[in-house]
């Protein structure tokens, strides 16, 4: 593909075509993609009086960043980070399709954090259901499971830290991080990540869905993509 080297005058790209930036820090990516978007509101046919610019960052200070720059074309554009955006436009409405399948207790759900759950009863069914009564440390135990991370392992993802992680001497194995996830899906608590996790299940299980957001927003544009993980490129991929 020909390199195109792009000025602040964002009418040289197409709207209808995809593209990429690359550049370095403070060259200045940021506020040419908020003139790109200001250009496709005034040019575009597609979005008529009710579809959307969608428009993901990666933490909520960007967002309120862009959402400044934007003014008062904010109010065509959605913006946020891929966590909410999939959370609000898929998980929420959607989840019920696979509650069962996982545990998810949906009428519990209520938007979604990072606080690991590490009551004292909590833990206790957790050693139990996983057969590890020998771990004593309950603060090593929640230390090991904020390390674990949903990942690929060849299509599947899987929930567990980058190296085994060892709790008074004995190593936690794999499959506890994932009922450590049933357990809390069963109260309806969802981290930050498993939103992706359930995000990408519903996407690659019911395709209807991507149609829906493609209706919604016909534009979809990243900021700072080079911040995004392995499980965030394959869900940008299905929607694109």
């Amino acid at each position: 593909m020909p390199i195109n080297r792009i000025t602040s005058d964002s009418s040289l790209i197409d709207i209808e075509s995809n593209f990429r930036v690359s550049a370095g820090p403070g060259a200045g990516k940021t506020h040419w993609m908020v003139e790109h978007i200001r250009n496709v509101l005034h040019r575009s046919n597609r979005l008529g009086k009710t579809r959307k610019i969608a428009c993901i960052t990666y933490t909520n200070i960007a967002v309120e960043t862009i959402l400044v720059r934007l003014g008062t074309s904010a109010e065509r554009v959605e913006v946020s980070t891929i966590h909410s955006f999939l959370y609000k436009h898929t998980v929420k409405p959607y989840a019920s399709f696979i509650a069962t399948e996982y545990g998810l207790n949906i009428e519990e759900m209520d938007g979604h954090d990072d606080e690991i759950l590490s009551n004292y009863s909590f833990l206790n069914e957790w050693k139990t259901r996983t057969k590890q009564p020998r771990i004593k440390s309950d603060n090593e135990i929640v230390a090991a499971i904020r390390k674990a991370k949903w990942k690929f392992n060849a299509k599947d993802l899987v929930c567990k830290p980058d190296y085994p992680m060892l709790v008074d001497g004995y190593p936690i194995r794999n499959d506890s991080y994932y009922e450590y996830k049933k357990m809390t899906w069963e109260k309806g608590v969802l981290h930050h990540e498993d939103v992706l996790f359930f995000g990408y299940q519903l996407l690659d299980k019911f395709p209807f869905i991507l149609q829906v957001l493609r209706a919604k927003f016909p534009y979809f544009f990243i900021d700072e993509f080079q911040d995004t993980n392995p499980i965030q490129a394959a869900i940008l991929h299905q929607i694109g």
